[in-house]
């Protein structure tokens, strides 16, 4: 009972909002929502910006609003929200003022939506890729470092669910589809704890199969990339069972 009492009060207080700004100049409706917004009062800004993305069709504020509609929904955690309000903004102005951000924006929304690498990394591709695309379209962006660390963690966490995979199958005896993904970390050229393991893995699977020339190749591998690493000796081990 007590929550359906909340529920109409806050149906109440947005109907009453809704009366307030009707009649209002588009100007007049984005001062105010500017003012919610500024005092973090996203829900309230974000239903005043909605408002005049529908009711003020052609009005040079669209665009503003636009942004700020999206940015609302950002700000609310609802990032699914967010990247169709985005895509929305670049669709109707594609050389908005706001392109860069929207941009940006896009592609943390995907890494904040992308689960952990125990699970499908669909999201987590999305942010890749959009990121890519970030750095084709703003190269000299201030935003650069930002979109590249992001970049990193993107793919690490991408690379891991490959190697997890690879893990999976190498424990289930599947060498063949375990390689298939250890290649597909490998074709990355990183340097890192996950390349390494995958490195290590790989001559697991080699030793098992007696593949001595596979095996080579990933000691000689493991040495060039990783001169003064102790983890050296377990490769050097299977070459020499």
């Amino acid at each position: 009972m007590k929550k359906l009492l909340i529920l109409i009060l806050l149906l109440i207080i947005s109907c009453a909002h809704k009366l307030t700004i009707d009649g209002m100049s588009a100007q007049q409706k984005i001062k105010i929502a500017d003012k919610l917004y500024s005092k973090k009062n996203f829900h309230k800004a974000q239903e005043t910006y909605e408002i005049i993305t529908f009711e003020s069709k052609g009005d040079t504020l669209i665009e503003k609003a636009q942004y700020q509609l999206a940015n609302c929904y950002y700000n609310l955690k609802l990032y699914e929200d967010a990247i169709f309000e985005y895509e929305e903004l670049l669709r109707l102005f594609p050389f908005s003022q706001y392109s860069e951000n929207a941009d940006f924006n896009i592609g943390v929304c995907w890494y904040k939506l992308s689960l952990p690498s125990y699970y499908e990394q669909e999201e987590t591709y999305n942010a890749i890729e959009q990121f890519k695309l970030f750095l084709d379209k703003y190269p000299n962006s201030e935003k650069i470092q930002d979109v590249e660390n992001i970049l990193a963690k993107c793919t690490n966490k991408f690379l891991t669910k490959k190697y997890n995979n690879a893990y999976i199958y190498y424990k289930m005896g599947y060498y063949n589809a375990s390689v298939m993904y250890l290649n597909e970390i490998f074709d990355e050229n990183i340097i890192g704890e996950i390349d390494k393991k995958a490195l290590i893995l790989a001559a697991k699977i080699y030793h098992k199969k007696d593949d001595k020339s596979a095996l080579e190749k990933v000691y000689q591998t493991f040495k060039q990339k990783y001169p003064d690493n102790l983890e050296i000796e377990k490769v050097r081990q299977f070459l020499e069972k």
